[in-house]
């Protein structure tokens, strides 16, 4: 899997500031009305509709500079709130090669790093109790032996999440077998509750682990089809494996889930642990973003725009799309619900160019017509 710009991920939310009442004369992607636009992808605006919006789709109706007239505000930008569950991998085989110390050191440093503030973590071993390969009790498995919890900037113990959860690494050791199907089962029944719950966050599932399933549902196309099922509801599954574990099964899971399949082999396992989750976590946070509450009135969604201002370069209008079905080479945004909209999210080609910018920034615009891609 291929990650690129945490930095302008976990910038976002603070890059929005009132927008100017005037247009911005140094866009060189907008256009001066009659003359009409010019894109660099070839689907510039038409005629006296006006600009271009660089590579995200085509400019229909508005420049930038005509965007930034009819504003009537642009409101900070607020990432959909990431809820993690990991279901961590705890049978005997951890035992090996120092598996289980280089695996739960890195937990325990993705937990207290800096970049997982304001991310909200519930933490599954397994096998453990119930959630085992004699039981297969989904409820067990359901049951997070550290609940959800919002990570703050604080070290633990000022951090009561961070500490709750690094108590339970310390306090757990490896035994017992891979019950894979019933942790993953029990994950997403509880990722998926969570979300019903809490409509505007977003949840995900990982899966970590060094074996192949052992107790319970040990054929890999029921194992992806909880998978593929949990990601109709709303939650996609990634998966990790340690040296041990089957790729081509994990990569199964993890593509019908919707998620990716990371491989981490004998090399460095702490090093490679961490940086897998922290990848996974920006994945996640990169391409969606809630929608604004304005501060006056009541939200048009029909009058939203979304900009992106590359490091080095102009500003460009995002083109919105219908739907993600209709994302095309050239990207765009969309709703989660174009009748009541909570989550405004990034096609996969506009995503892949935001990450890419350590030093872009996004800006969602009220008041103007929504600009075709």
């Amino acid at each position: 899997m291929r990650f690129l710009g945490l930095r302008t991920l976990l910038c976002l939310a603070s890059l929005i500031s009132l927008a100017a009442c005037a247009p911005d004369s140094n866009n060189p992607s907008g256009s001066d009305g009659n003359n009409g636009g010019s894109s660099s992808n070839g689907n510039g605006g038409n005629g006296n509709d006006g600009g271009s919006t660089g590579d995200f789709g085509s400019g229909a109706g508005d420049s930038t500079g005509t965007l930034m007239e009819c504003a009537s505000e642009a409101i900070e930008a607020e990432l959909a709130p990431l809820t993690m569950f990991i279901a961590f991998d705890k049978s005997g085989s951890m035992q090996d090669n120092n598996k289980w110390n280089n695996a739960s050191e890195a937990l325990k440093a993705f937990i207290a790093s800096p970049t997982a503030a304001e991310m909200e973590v519930a933490l599954r071993f397994f096998p453990d109790g119930a959630c085992d390969g004699d039981q297969c009790n989904i409820d067990a498995c359901a049951t997070p032996n550290v609940g959800v919890g919002a990570l703050t900037a604080d070290p633990a113990p000022a951090d009561a999440q961070e500490a709750a959860l690094i108590s339970a690494i310390n306090a757990t050791g490896p035994g017992g077998g891979t019950p894979m199907s019933a942790a993953l089962e029990g994950a997403l029944q509880f990722s998926n509750q969570y979300l019903l719950q809490n409509p505007d966050h977003k949840t995900v599932v990982i899966l970590v682990t060094d074996g192949e399933p052992s107790g319970c549902e040990e054929n890999i196309g029921a194992i992806a089809n909880i998978a593929a099922t949990g990601l109709l509801e709303g939650t996609p599954t990634y998966t990790v494996g340690l040296a041990g574990s089957n790729e081509g099964q994990l990569q199964q899971i993890a593509t019908q889930g919707g998620g990716s399949s990371i491989v981490i082999g004998n090399g460095d396992t702490q090093a490679e642990l961490l940086a897998a989750l922290q990848a996974i976590q920006g994945e996640q946070l990169a391409c969606e973003i809630v929608v604004p509450t304005p501060t006056q009135g009541t939200l048009d969604p029909a009058k939203v725009n979304v900009t992106y201002t590359p490091g080095s370069g102009a500003e460009q209008t995002i083109g919105k799309v219908a739907d993600e079905a209709s994302c095309g080479a050239s990207g765009g945004w969309y709703y989660d619900d174009n009748t009541n909209p909570t989550t405004i999210l990034l096609c996969p080609s506009t995503c892949d160019g935001v990450q890419a910018d350590d030093e872009g920034k996004i800006e969602v615009v009220l008041g103007c017509t929504s600009i075709p891609a």
